[in-house]
């Protein structure tokens, strides 16, 4: 009897997983495909939803690439869209979830967090090679007037920070040995965070129809403040570096070699060294 319950039960779960499974949609993340939704599901008992209130629910599972066959595309962002196929015909009000869990049931995702569809459009950035689910619901009747696509972007500054971390990552060893660069680095953080909290708080002190134009003032105010501290920083930390007893030819050893050399003359055919 033992062996036959666990049977049953097996095959009760495997029936559940394929009805779940057959409900859901697959959508691949190809360039200029479009999914169209069906009518949907009814579900009762949706978190947020009214009590006793029966939605229309509809699950699509998005699969990203392949990572290791698609590495010329860690560059690029997808934007997921969901946009009504007809926009002649009155749009429904509905909720869209944006999920990992493939536990949760479909409709089940907790109130905080679907999100409202405004204008009947929704936007959402996501990796190419991430995997995900779209549970959408509504209290109308279909959601056939809605479609899924996709778009790639292209974002070259990733490239940039790539080249960056790959520069100085191989000059690590000399960076750990600079002392011009630990006392430049730190001035810098310190300056950037300084920047920060003055233009948080002046975010924060004026009402909100001015934020616009003060924060084009205080922008262009960072970047000629900027400009002008590039331009003073290196001095300083000579200066700095001069004052804590640090010349040159300690935190420029070829420096030091190269004024050595100059200083010494050799004479006579012995090579005799002499010393200017």
């Amino acid at each position: 009897m033992t062996s036959q319950s666990w049977i049953l039960r097996l095959i009760f779960i495997w029936a559940s997983a394929s009805l779940v499974l057959a409900n859901e949609r697959s959508f691949y993340i190809v360039q200029n495909t479009t999914l169209q939704l069906s009518r949907g599901l009814p579900v009762g008992n949706s978190p947020g939803s009214k009590p006793g209130a029966t939605v229309v629910v509809e699950r699509v599972r998005i699969h990203g690439l392949p990572r290791f066959r698609n590495l010329r595309k860690f560059a690029h962002s997808v934007k997921v869209k969901l946009l009504p196929a007809n926009s002649n015909v009155r749009l429904p009000n509905i909720e869209i979830c944006f999920h990992r869990n493939a536990s949760l049931a479909m409709g089940m995702c907790s109130q905080g967090q679907w999100e409202k569809v405004v204008k009947g459009s929704w936007v959402r950035s996501m990796s190419p090679f991430d995997h995900k689910l779209l549970d959408i619901r509504t209290l109308g009747s279909t959601l056939e007037n809605f479609e899924l696509s996709v778009e790639e972007e292209f974002f070259a500054y990733r490239i940039v920070l790539l080249i960056l971390g790959i520069t100085l990552l191989s000059s690590a060893s000399f960076l750990s040995q600079s002392l011009a660069f630990y006392y430049s680095s730190a001035m810098a953080i310190g300056i950037i965070l300084v920047i920060l909290i003055i233009l948080y708080q002046g975010m924060k002190l004026l009402p909100t129809g001015r934020r616009s134009s003060l924060a084009i003032v205080l922008y262009s105010s960072a970047l000629g403040l900027g400009t002008f501290l590039l331009r003073y920083i290196p001095g300083l930390v000579r200066s700095i570096l001069t004052e804590l007893g640090i010349d040159e030819d300690m935190y420029n050893p070829a420096y030091g070699k190269m004024g050595a050399c100059k200083g010494v003359k050799y004479k006579g055919s012995d090579n005799e060294a002499v010393f200017a």
